[in-house]
């Protein structure tokens, strides 16, 4: 573990020498979950290769389980038999803080041949899922609040004959995860389902990340956009999933972290394998923005190079394509030479945590100033000596924001990090890597 034990608190001291490294990242978070509800819903058997194996991915595959989803694992490989459309069973379920594995349960349940009772975590019952439901509840499904409105846990209490489907008009939404959660099912329901955005949808890279998957196994979607690209309508037809077969690319979002302490250290040359130009996961633009600081990113088929400017320039940045790598982006921004602003920050308020006000909070402990906006953040670069003492970083129960400020710690520590188990939400080997990354390749 790095620079200390890893219960309550982690000390992670600061590094200069340059990170000349290779780094192979866990299974895409992403393409596991979406892969995992397609897997359960198909016509014969699907097979993962590198599936993620991480806190959301892991609870998710128990819930599918729970519903009666038969799972062999062998070594790095799902091997799972699909149900056809549907699940055999029911009964309760607990995604714990998986905010996407819980949306996509509450809409695989509508599938189920008996009741589903979805429950979570403190922090994910006070995360919004009403406009998912009414979404379901437009297409024939059953759902009912189990306690406030709005929030988990509730019952979804399936039709004999499956759901309905049909059409559906999205406008403004608070995540893009339900939508995706509806196109997923949607080849299992009795009329198929087409979708109609009013607005702009929210978080529009994810949506094309599941697009992208369903088309990649066979699933005939037919996709309308507007001038310049911008989704207008999914178009998804009732049918089997066929069986399949899929390699989980290496997670964009867990690589956004390595590439960003290489980004830090000059003179560092890092390379990312197994993710190259043609990745379709939102984070894989976060990793090439990193050129907006002065970093040299050289993406090629099957791996991306990242080369570490002598110094970082502050940036505008839009970040509504890739929110999530803005939590690791703000901490880049806080060793920069001058102030940058990031924006498109408005879905990370409803994440694991406000991830726009912790970040405030705990960059201001390092020295940043920082100006708070409802989706924005400034960000004044910390001073380069760091802390006299260490520091102690909250982590808000984050994984994301133990690893950002884990990576800060080496530019400017040394920091305490808080909690730094949180990490096993996504990425479960993170404090090995950071050690393997500090001693050169493999």
């Amino acid at each position: 573990m790095s620079d200390g034990v890893a219960g309550p608190s982690l000390v992670v001291e600061r590094r200069t020498a340059p990170i000349r490294a290779t780094v192979r990242p866990p299974g895409s978070k992403s393409l596991t979950n979406r892969a995992l509800v397609l897997a359960a819903l198909c016509r014969g058997d699907a097979t993962l290769r590198h599936p993620l194996h991480a806190d959301d991915t892991d609870g998710l595959l128990a819930a599918l389980e729970v519903l009666g989803t038969i799972v062999r694992p062998e070594g790095d490989v799902l091997l799972i038999d699909g149900g056809d459309g549907r699940f055999p069973g029911g009964g309760s379920v607990d995604l714990g803080a998986g905010g996407t594995p819980t949306r996509f349960m509450i809409a695989a349940a509508t599938l189920a041949r008996l009741p589903v009772v979805v429950d979570g975590s403190p922090r994910m019952r006070e995360r919004p899922v009403g406009e998912g439901v009414e979404m379901l509840r437009s297409l024939g499904a059953s759902i009912e609040w189990n306690g406030v409105e709005g929030r988990i846990p509730v019952t979804v209490r399936p039709d004999p004959d499956g759901v309905r489907g049909g059409r559906l008009e999205v406008g403004r939404t608070a995540s893009s995860q339900f939508v995706s959660a509806v196109m997923l099912v949607a080849p299992a329901t009795r009329d198929g389902v087409s979708i109609e955005f009013l607005e702009p949808p929210t978080s529009a890279s994810y949506l094309e990340l599941t697009i992208g998957l369903m088309e990649s196994i066979g699933i005939p979607i037919q996709v309308g956009r507007h001038e310049g690209g911008r989704l207008a309508r999914i178009e998804i037809p009732p049918g089997p999933i066929r069986g399949f077969e899929i390699d989980i690319e290496p997670d964009a979002s867990s690589a956004v972290y390595p590439a960003i302490l290489a980004a830090a250290r000059p003179g560092s040359d890092l390379e990312i394998l197994g993710l190259g130009a043609g990745s379709r996961q939102p984070d894989a633009a976060a990793i090439e923005a990193l050129s907006a600081f002065g970093v040299e990113v050289q993406a090629g088929s099957s791996s991306t190079r990242i080369i570490a400017p002598d110094r970082l320039r502050g940036v505008e940045l839009d970040c509504g394509r890739f929110p999530d790598a803005a939590v690791g982006l703000a901490t880049l921004a806080a060793v920069a030479e001058g102030p940058s602003r990031l924006t498109g920050l408005h879905t990370l308020r409803v994440k694991e945590c406000d991830r726009v006000a912790a970040l405030a909070i705990e960059l201001r402990k390092v020295g940043c100033v920082v100006v708070e906006h409802h989706d924005a953040l400034e960000i004044g670069p910390a001073p380069e000596s760091g802390p006299d003492r260490p520091v102690e970083i909250g982590t808000w129960d984050d994984h994301r924001m133990a690893m950002a400020f884990a990576v800060l710690a080496r530019s400017r520590g040394p920091l305490v990090i808080l909690d730094p188990g949180c990490v096993a939400k996504s990425h479960p080997s993170f404090w090995d890597e950071l050690d393997a990354l500090e001693d050169g390749p493999a």
